[in-house]
């Protein structure tokens, strides 16, 4: 038995084909059907909403040769990166050390894409003399920043206090967008595995620091 169709039933099935995903896309836009996975595969703890940070509070060191220089104010050495900003304590032990040299090895296993990537230390008030030359031995690619006002230390606590319940000062390691918004957040001794592979995520499909 042949089977055939009509013109006109042909039409309406192949008008349904093109109407039905524009119209399932018009109902996820406006809300009407709610399809969002249950679970996400990022491996830090995402900051809703993202908490914009304002560098200009902070003052940066620029190179082991400045460090004694006038520090500048302002980072726009931030501006449309990937930043990921480890506060150091002034205390910074072996395993503060540790943190910070996974930093490095991040950097430089992003390859090509590390160009899109910049690492801030955020070094207390009061640090130790010697620390800062003894951070950029570790890596001269980091950029070392002070926050004489207090605020961004407030902030990171605060985001630190919210997703993880430690107390403050901040201690864990934040991801940065290149719009300048705290958008993920890794406790204190968690895998730095979990930053390469999130950012590798973020570097392969985000496009917001090439706009």
């Amino acid at each position: 038995m042949k089977f055939s169709l009509s013109p006109r039933l042909a039409l309406l099935i192949i008008a349904a084909m093109f109407l039905l995903p524009l119209l399932l896309a018009w109902m996820m836009y406006s809300g009407t059907l709610d399809f969002r996975p249950n679970s996400t595969r990022n491996l830090g703890s995402l900051v809703e909403p993202p908490v914009p940070v304002d560098w200009t509070v902070t003052v940066k060191l620029s190179g082991e040769a400045n460090l004694a220089a006038r520090p500048e104010q302002g980072t726009g050495v931030f501006d449309e990166h990937w930043v990921i900003l480890q506060p150091v304590p002034a205390g910074c032990d072996d395993s503060c050390l540790k943190k910070v040299a996974s930093l490095r090895q991040i950097h430089r296993a992003s390859g090509r894409q590390a160009l899109r990537i910049r690492l801030a230390l955020l070094l207390a008030e009061f640090s130790p003399e010697g620390q800062a030359q003894n951070l950029l031995a570790i890596y001269p690619q980091f950029h070392l920043i002070r926050d004489p006002s207090g605020l961004l230390w407030e902030v990171l606590g605060g985001i630190q206090q919210d997703l993880s319940g430690q107390t403050r000062p901040a201690t864990g390691t934040y991801m940065i967008d290149p719009l300048g918004n705290i958008m993920m957040y890794y406790e204190a001794g968690s895998d730095p595995g979990y930053i390469k592979q999130d950012l590798k995520r973020l570097l392969t499909w985000s496009k917001l620091d090439e706009q």
